[in-house]
């Protein structure tokens, strides 16, 4: 009796398997990786193989986009320069520019992904050593906090690293 429960039950889980599920299309070229309840991932883990430049566009639009859309490709470039000039990984470069640009849109500011790289970008030129990207960050949030405007920031933050720097 146990061995017929037991070969009625794995038929039943080889039918199961066979059934073909009617998905959405996937489109063509590579997409991220959604989250078993169909969102983003709020953050890029360690573990998670997806692509930052391709997270962070996604995660800007609220929904996939494909590896192709051209802002992914200027992501992809200002992650590679920003690599170069700051300790963290792309990874945790792209967690903190999406942490930035929530707490910009929090306060009212609401800033690209990729302007946020670029303009920390700008900031670390006018150092000679590798920078640590999520104090840029929080130092370039106090001052927009204090009421400076995205320019005033960046300029003021250039100038205080080139003094440091004696640069």
């Amino acid at each position: 009796m146990r061995a017929a429960a037991l070969v009625v039950l794995m038929l039943c889980g080889l039918a199961l398997a066979a059934c073909d599920d009617e998905t959405t299309p996937v489109p063509k070229g590579k997409v991220v990786a959604m989250q078993g309840n169909g969102k983003l991932p709020a953050w890029l883990d360690i573990r998670d193989a997806m692509e930052p430049a391709l997270w962070l566009r996604s995660r800007e639009m609220g929904r996939p986009v494909l590896a192709t859309d051209p802002e992914v490709d200027r992501l992809r470039r200002a992650l590679r320069q920003a690599a170069e000039r700051f300790i963290e990984e792309p990874r945790m470069i792209a967690n903190r520019t999406a942490q930035t640009g929530d707490l910009l849109a929090e306060a009212g500011d609401r800033e690209q992904a990729v302007d946020i790289l670029t303009g920390m970008i700008d900031v670390a030129d006018a150092t000679r050593h590798k920078q640590i990207y999520g104090v840029l960050c929080q130092h370039y949030l106090n001052l927009r906090k204090s009421g400076m405007d995205r320019s005033a920031a960046l300029a003021r933050l250039v100038a205080s690293y080139k003094a440091q720097n004696n640069l």
